[in-house]
C-alpha cells in the first residue's frame, strides 16, 4: 500500500512538473536551446547616479519575434487562361518536378502541386508565363509561433513519458503498475499525437502548395476573350490565335 500512494505522488509530481515547465516558458520565465537570446542595446554613456534602480532590469527571455528564420506557410491558388488544358497540367507537373517538388492532385484541367518553400517566387512567375491570369491569390502566413508551441509540449510531453517508464519499472504491486500504465498510455498518445501535428506544420513549411485551374477560352472571363473576324483563321495553326478562337462560336 506504502508502495502505492508513492507511485500515485510520483505521477501527481511529474505531471504537475510538465505542466509547470511549458506554462513558465509560454510566460517567458525559461528559455528554449532554439531560440537566440537578444542582447540590450548599447548605450551611449555611463548611467547617471540612481539610474540603475530607475531603469527596469534587462529582458532576459527571448520573444518569438527573436526567431529566425520565421517559419512561414506560403500558398498560391491561380486560374489560368490557355488553349489546352491538359497540356497546361502536364507542363505545370514537370515544373513541379523541375524544381525539386511534386504533384499533390491532379485533374484534367486543375493541379495541385508543392514546391519547396524557397521556388515559391519562381514557381510563381513561370505559372503566369502560361497565359492570361484572370484570377489570383497568393498567402504567406506566418507560422512561428504555434511552431514554437508544438515542439515546447512535445519536448515536455517526451520528458514525462521517460520519466513514467522509469517509475513504472520501479512499480513493486500490481495495482501501482496498471495506474502507471494507463498514464503512460496516455502520455505516450499525447506524443504521437503531437509529433504528427508538428512533422504537418514542417512539411507545410519546407514546401509550398500552389494550385493552378487552367480554363480554355470559352470559361474565360468576357474581357479576356477575342473574337475572330474569320472562321477559317484558326485553320491556319496561328496557337495564339487559337487560344480565344472558340470564343467567337463560328466553328
Amino acid at each position: 500500500m506504502r508502495n502505492t500512494s508513492i507511485l500515485f505522488l510520483g505521477l501527481l509530481g511529474l505531471t504537475a512538473a510538465g505542466c509547470a515547465n511549458r506554462a513558465a516558458f509560454m510566460a517567458g520565465g525559461m528559455e528554449s536551446p532554439r531560440l537566440a537570446k537578444a542582447e540590450p542595446p548599447p548605450r551611449g554613456g555611463p548611467p547617471a547616479a540612481g539610474a540603475a534602480d530607475a531603469m527596469p532590469a534587462a529582458e532576459e527571455t527571448p520573444h518569438l519575434a527573436a526567431i529566425e528564420p520565421r517559419k512561414v506557410v506560403y500558398t498560391g491558388r491561380f486560374e489560368i487562361a490557355v488553349a489546352d488544358a491538359a497540356g497546361a497540367v502536364a507542363r505545370a507537373k514537370a515544373l513541379a518536378e523541375k524544381m525539386g517538388g511534386y504533384m499533390q492532385q491532379m485533374t484534367r484541367s486543375l493541379i495541385v502541386f508543392r514546391v519547396p518553400a524557397a521556388k515559391f517566387d519562381e514557381a510563381v512567375t513561370a505559372l503566369e508565363a502560361f497565359g492570361p491570369v484572370f484570377s489570383k491569390a497568393v498567402r504567406a502566413q506566418d507560422v512561428t509561433e504555434e511552431y514554437v508551441d508544438l515542439e515546447i509540449r512535445l519536448k515536455s510531453a517526451e520528458a514525462l513519458l521517460a520519466k513514467l517508464l522509469a517509475l513504472l519499472a520501479k512499480a513493486q504491486d500490481v495495482k501501482a503498475a496498471l495506474a502507471v500504465e494507463k498514464e503512460v498510455a496516455r502520455v505516450r498518445a499525447e506524443v504521437e499525437g503531437l509529433t504528427g501535428k508538428l512533422n504537418r506544420l514542417r512539411n507545410q513549411v519546407a514546401f509550398a502548395t500552389i494550385t493552378a485551374q487552367f480554363r480554355t477560352s470559352a470559361e474565360a472571363p468576357a474581357e479576356l476573350r477575342i473574337s475572330l473576324p474569320f472562321w477559317w483563321l484558326p485553320t491556319l495553326g496561328l496557337e495564339r490565335l487559337m487560344n480565344f478562337g472558340a470564343a467567337s462560336g463560328r466553328y
